[in-house]
């Protein structure tokens, strides 16, 4: 007869040494209240067994994990993966470790995350809210309690107590623009993403005010926000954007790289030559625009920088004296117009 194999408890080290748990606990956590030679045969017989420490059991003696909790809308986006790449070599450079988990693009899910964070797995959290959180409460709820979190990205409202990390899109959008007017450009096209999402908004915002600003009409023909948050039914959607134009755009802004790739694609198949016919920029930098051809310009946002940044305001939160209000820190990151074949 066999038996399942269980996972090793302390109590098993102890029955074996026929001591007390407590000494076998103390003795793993190297204790000065331990003989040495006891320390000695609690390590051996431990390593013999197989033993592994229970990490929720130890952090609630120690009260912490040093694990940080990673919320993010999706898995398959560059963007995010990005992040959690500076995310995650900033917080093991400071003996952290991150557990990510995605909201699916959905609030509910985002709130039965930041639930299950909340119970004890993490020392902090950071967030990337949803297109369809629109109220913050369970955010704010999270923060009164005194756990530490960190927003970026797509911030709707500001939460007190918790540290914002976001770029000027507004901004980095209106400079994309004034460039493609500067060249002479006077049908410019905008491709952006599901208007519900803030990011998206403030893209969009910048267009229009630089549109505004040099007097350059805004056809509504050449404005398009994608509805999708599938590739392949985005691919589609912007296939059908430029399939029936009456006018033909000589410029196109994207607000990803994704759709600015995926405007050229299309462009191209067409027989339409970029940049001698329509430019394209793009906005992210995550790697492809350089290897398209012809490369794509971007709006190059430091997106690694975002994860290593909000890493850093994550633990300057978890390292501040318990009795100290934290006071909320704003932090924006600036953006480059990086210029390349399709302009």
């Amino acid at each position: 007869m066999t038996f399942k194999k269980r996972r090793v408890k302390l109590e098993d080290i102890a029955r074996h040494l026929n001591i007390s748990i407590a000494t076998v606990s103390r003795a793993l956590d190297e204790s000065p209240r331990v003989k040495e030679s006891t320390r000695e045969k609690v390590f051996k017989t431990a390593k013999a067994m197989g033993y592994m420490p229970n990490q929720i059991a130890k952090s609630l003696s120690s009260g912490k994990t040093n694990i940080i909790g990673v919320i993010i809308p999706r898995y398959d986006e560059p963007f995010f993966i990005e992040v959690c790449r500076g995310i995650d070599e900033y917080a093991r450079e400071h003996n952290y470790k991150i557990l990510i988990s995605s909201s699916r693009n959905s609030f509910e899910f985002e709130r039965d995350n930041l639930i299950a964070f909340e119970r004890g797995l993490v020392d902090g959290i950071i967030l990337s809210p949803t297109h369809e959180t629109e109220m913050f409460a369970h955010i704010r709820n999270i923060t009164r309690k005194g756990i530490p979190v960190v927003l970026f990205d797509n911030i709707r409202e500001e939460v007190p107590g918790a540290d914002h990390i976001l770029i000027d899109d507004d901004k980095a959008s209106f400079n994309a623009v004034e460039y493609l007017i500067k060249k002479g450009k006077k049908r410019i096209a905008f491709i952006g993403g599901i208007i519900e999402k803030k990011v998206f908004q403030d893209r969009y915002k910048g267009f229009l005010e630089a549109m505004k600003q040099y007097n350059v009409t805004i056809y509504d023909e050449l404005v398009m926000h994608c509805a999708s948050l599938d590739r392949n039914l985005e691919d589609i959607e912007i296939q059908n954007f430029f399939k029936n134009q009456k006018i033909k755009p000589d410029a196109v802004f994207a607000c990803t790289d994704n759709y600015g790739l995926l405007a050229m694609k299309t462009l191209l198949r067409s027989g339409r030559k970029i940049p001698e016919e329509v430019s394209v920029i793009g906005f992210g930098d995550l790697g492809l625009g350089a290897v398209f051809v012809p490369s794509m310009t971007c709006i190059a946002q430091p997106t690694f920088e975002m994860g290593q940044k909000a890493a850093a305001l994550l633990i300057d939160q978890l390292n501040e004296p318990s009795d100290v209000k934290h006071h909320k820190r704003v932090v924006k990151l600036a953006t480059n117009l990086i210029l390349r074949d399709s302009t």
